[in-house]
């Protein structure tokens, strides 16, 4: 707990008084308010004397792509929102050191800055960062003025690359000229600015250090736990203290191990000299009886909070997570946490995070909000995407039992020189950063395989920071160089299985839906189509989530992540919408239908929904569906049975035929109630109905607040749901009209989108979608009242609230409040697994991997077709896809004695998926049948066009053969048919799949 008695010496330094009058040696401080901006590139930006009185005042989170994105229709082609303002941009922060200060250390400490930074105190340079996403930190020290005014001056910029032919151009004048890849909107969006918190840390000359390696070079404490059981672990606690001052210092280091109730459970205590400047990690263990174990259905966290005295007196503290459990990784039978199987079963998402109107830049119980929306529709795991999550989104998957794949940074390739640098330095800064979380189980390399060289460069960082986490390692479809020091494969699409490795899904089911489209039955939605790769109603994506988890479902397999979670700008494939609808929630996180679907597929107890509304125009019919797990489903109409439907046996993509989905057919609409009751044993476990709903008649407002309300420090955040409701106060599910806000009060309106229009954010007026929309309101510095006021011109009652704003402490630009996450639920012990988990978890039986001659292995696969792909022999009648009946006419005799890798017919495209990887286990020809008709993709230039072809029984395509050479044990990549760029697509008029009918075959070369 903060003690306030060392607030009073910043007050008093900013000329305010208080009844305090001692200081403590250490504390953090909140450093996040009361920053000077501008959105340009000031010449010596860094002068102390610089005149910025005029510029704005901002406090971070802050981002200057707030106003800039979710407003542009998507690209074609996975190119990610590149009409975003970038550039350099200076923030400024004048405050008061104390003349208490002096003798001690001064640290400040950035969670992230996008992309470049540049730190300077007093006009003088500390250093910077350059991969984006990582913490770091300087100490000011030595470069303060006590008792007088200190600038520190930050400059941020975003540049980035916008596609290959642009790369680099902007970081020219950069040292090592800085090419980084994950830099591209590609991956995220390029939400310049101080994206995440800032502290400042007090400490004694003698003191614990902070896990901020970068420009530091410090470890902080380390926490874990060696050789757990259910009976005891032996807990280990490793602080760093540092020796600042000019003598050797005689010193004790306590560490006191509480539970989750509060109750001290272990006293850790270890004593050590110092010499002076000597910087020193201290080892303490001790065993702990009967340990309450983190596992995702009851993560318990212990906090260590460790004491560091010198002559007796505390001097420096601090408190980490830490948690008891045991990971094992079986390549053929899957998960296991503490013995027990666990499907990991969630989403990857984007570390930005990013939110319409608000852009990366949120309060910590935003990221927390998000976390908790993924846990209540069961889901237990996260993948970030590309580039490290954020700290606040590690604590709520502490708390909330979210099994995490944190990466460092990276942008799908392996790089050398100065980007490898960077990203390397990244990774290690990230193992020790965030090493002590229990909810980490797996730190991924990468998105793709790297060198020898740089996967020994990145696991002897897990080697040597964090010898007894117990995670795995992996990258995205590894190659057998990264496979030797890898125990998990990090699959895509549900392909890219390797021997010896786990397998969890990193992204399956990157389709594109917006929620706003109920179906093609709900006005004004009748003929709506999308323009891009999908066109797929809310009600069509739903019910999709089912064929996909089909990927990932089976035993063997570890589970893994829903690509994405909340609607992105990043990588985009549909016209007609703002962002990458692949979201199971929107931007502003309202659910979608998939989002129950989700809810249903991951639950491990009886569960329905019932997909849809109930408020259709007179005389419609339609087929009405119900997802659930259990064994038997009635449908009801205003109280009478449609019958009931058992589970389905197999699936039919077309048919929408499934295990896990129920269907009635010609459903004709009455107003009233639509009820499905769900069976097993012939007892009902569940149930759930829509009902018809009155017109709207008026308009409510609900406010979603922090734990601890409104604040007014500048970057808080107040969201309101605002729902068109009818006479009974029930949402109306298909009101879609225009509304008008006013805002009074001390907040900055920030607004919210509209998925199907451009140009909508930061508006005072939206439309509702699906009767309804949720906005956001920026606090500013002043506490007192807002009152948010929202009117139609459709003649519905007006509705409006008030939110008090809470005075948020700010003084000399520091404020020693930080606003708290949730507190987290209590948990219970668990009963010990099943016998079968244990028996299970050392099963040593190979997982049946496609082979049928030997000559081809290793096969992955990263498309979205849920029939994946497979290794046949060809034959004439045989299907030449595997989700298509259309057979071979003739087979050419050069490929007649082939191993054919036959994949989908109906892919879609997509940029980032279009790879087929597999391994020749002999000298072999790979010969590739391109459909005549499509443009030929530069990568098959390498290949030698032949003058034969092979033709299908429908004969409406020829495909052309060509063929390379490569030798045994050789890994070989096979990309999309198509080159997606922008060009391209604009002159192939019809939607071509990305492996659009492409045919791979492999003879082995005798």
């Amino acid at each position: 707990m903060r003690t306030p008695t060392k607030w009073s010496t910043l007050l008093a330094a900013a000329g305010v008084t208080t009844a305090f009058t001692t200081m403590l040696s250490a504390e953090t401080l909140n450093f996040n308010p009361a920053w000077k901006f501008i959105k340009d590139d000031v010449e010596q930006g860094q002068k102390v004397d610089l005149d910025d009185s005029s510029w704005e005042t901002v406090s971070a989170p802050h981002t200057f792509n707030d106003v800039d994105t979710f407003d542009d229709w998507s690209e074609l082609g996975h190119v990610g929102e590149r009409d975003q303002w970038d550039g350099r941009t200076w923030y400024r922060k004048h405050f008061v050191a104390p003349k208490e200060w002096d003798g001690k250390q001064i640290i400040l400490e950035f969670e992230a800055i996008r992309q470049l930074s540049e730190v300077y105190i007093n006009g003088v340079k500390l250093g910077g960062s350059e991969n984006g996403f990582v913490p770091f930190g300087f100490n000011l020290s030595k470069h303060l003025k006590y008792g007088e005014n200190n600038v520190i001056a930050v400059m941020a910029d975003n540049s980035f690359v916008r596609d290959e032919e642009d790369q680099g151009h902007k970081w020219d004048a950069y040292e090592g000229g800085a090419k980084l890849p994950w830099n591209n909107p590609h991956w995220h969006p390029a939400h310049g600015g101080i994206y995440r918190n800032v502290k400042l840390h007090v400490k004694d000359a003698v003191h614990l250090t902070l896990p901020l390696y970068d420009n530091l070079e410090t470890v902080g404490t380390y926490t874990y736990a060696l050789d757990p059981s259910r009976e005891k672990a032996t807990i280990g606690v490793e602080p760093e203290v540092m020796n600042s001052s000019s003598e050797s210092q005689s010193l004790e280091v306590i560490s006191l191990v509480f539970d989750a109730d509060g109750e001290q459970v272990l006293e850790l205590k270890e004593s050590a000299k110092l010499a002076a400047g000597e910087k020193k990690v201290i080892q303490m263990r001790a065993q702990l009886e009967n340990p309450r174990l983190w596992e995702p259905a009851s993560p318990h966290v212990y906090t260590v909070k460790t004491q560091l005295k010198v002559d007796g007196k505390v001097v420096d503290e601090n408190q980490e997570p830490l948690g008891v459990r045991w990971m094992q990784f079986n390549p053929h039978t899957g998960f296991y946490i503490n013995d027990r199987y666990v499907k990991m079963k969630g989403w990857g998402q984007k570390p930005t995070n990013e939110w319409p109107g608000l852009g990366a830049a949120q309060p910590d119980w935003m990221h927390y909000f998000t976390m908790q929306l993924m846990a209540e529709a069961n889901g237990n795991m996260v993948r970030w995407g590309h580039c490290a999550g954020a700290k606040a989104s590690l604590v709520a998957s502490d708390q909330l039992g979210i099994l995490t794949l944190q990466v460092g940074v990276d942008g799908e390739q392996d790089v050398e020189g100065h980007p490898w640098e960077v990203r390397a330095a990244a990774f290690r800064d990230m193992i020790i950063y965030f090493r002590n979380h229990p909810s980490i189980v797996v730190w991924e390399g990468g998105n793709r395989r790297v060198s020898r060289p740089h996967v020994v460069e990145l696991t002897d960082f897990i080697k040597k920071y964090d010898p007894h986490g117990g995670r795995g390692y992996g990258h995205r479809s590894p190659d057998t160089v990264v496979g030797e020091f890898s125990n998990v494969s990090i699959t895509m699409e549900g392909g890219g299985f390797r021997e010896g490795m786990t397998p969890i899904e990193g992204e399956y089911n990157r389709e594109e839906s917006p929620r706003r489209v109920w179906d093609r039955q709900t006005p004004p939605y009748e003929n709506w189509h999308a323009v891009g790769s999908y066109d797929l109603t809310a009600e069509q994506f739903a019910l999709n989530q089912c064929w996909q988890w089909d990927k990932v479902s089976f035993r063997g397999h570890g589970g893994g992540a829903n690509w994405i979670f909340s609607d992105s700008t990043s990588g985009g494939r549909v016209n007609t919408e703002v962002s990458r609808t692949s979201g199971e929630v929107d931007g502003v996180r309202l659910p979608k239908e998939a989002y129950y679907a989700c809810r249903v597929i991951f639950s491990d107890e009886p569960d329905m929904h019932l997909l849809g509304h109930w408020n259709y125009p007179a005389g419609t019919k339609k087929t009405q569906y119900v997802i659930s797990n259990a064994e038997e489903v009635e449908l009801f109409l205003n109280g009478k049975s449609l019958g009931k439907q058992k589970r389905t046996v197999g699936t039919d993509v077309r048919n929408n035929k499934h295990p896990l989905i129920f269907s009635w057919a010609d459903v004709p609409f009455e107003k009233g109630e639509v009820l499905a009751v769900a069976y097993i044993d012939g007892k009902e476990v569940c149930r759930h109905e829509k009902k018809s709903t009155g017109d709207a008649v008026a308009l409510r407002i609900t406010p979603i607040l922090g734990p601890d309300g409104f604040q007014a420090n500048g970057s808080d955040v107040a969201l309101f749901d605002v729902e068109a409701v009818d006479k009974d106060g029930k949402r109306v599910l298909v009101w879609n009209g225009k509304v008008d806000f006013e805002l009074s009060g001390p907040g900055i309106w920030r607004g919210g989108y509209n998925s199907g229009k451009i140009k909508t954010i930061n508006h005072t007026y939206l439309d509702l979608e699906s009767g309804i929309n949720r906005v956001a309101v920026r606090s500013t510095l002043e506490p007192g009242e807002i009152t948010l006021k929202v009117t139609t011109e459709k003649g519905l009652k007006a509705g409006s609230v008030s939110v008090k704003v809470n005075d948020a402490k700010v003084a000399n630009g520091i404020s020693g409040y930080m606003p708290p996450l949730p507190a987290a639920e209590p948990t219970e012990r668990l009963a010990a697994p099943p016998a079968e988990d244990l028996e299970m978890a050392k099963r040593d039986k190979p997982l049946e991997l496609a082979k049928v001659d030997g000559i081809v292995s290793d096969l992955t696969y990263t498309g979205p077709s849920p029939s994946g792909a497979d290794i046949v022999k060809p034959m004439i009648g045989q299907p030449a896809f595997s989700d298509y009946p259309n057979p071979f006419k003739v087979i050419h005799p050069l490929v007649a004695e082939s191993e054919q890798i036959r994949l989908p017919f109906h892919d879609w495209d997509y940029w980032a998926a279009d790879v087929v990887g597999f391994v020749v286990d002999k000298d072999a020809w790979v010969y590739v049948g391109h459909v005549h008709s499509l443009p030929s993709p530069a990568w098959l230039d390498e290949f030698e066009k032949l003058d034969a072809s092979l033709s299908l029984n429908n004969g409406k395509e020829t495909h052309e053969l060509y063929r390379k050479h490569f030798k045994a044990n050789s890994e070989i990549l096979i990309p999309s048919n198509l080159d997606m760029n922008q060009e391209q697509l604009k002159k192939i008029k019809q939607r071509h799949m990305h492996f659009r009918q492409m045919m791979i075959f492999v003879v082995e070369d005798k």
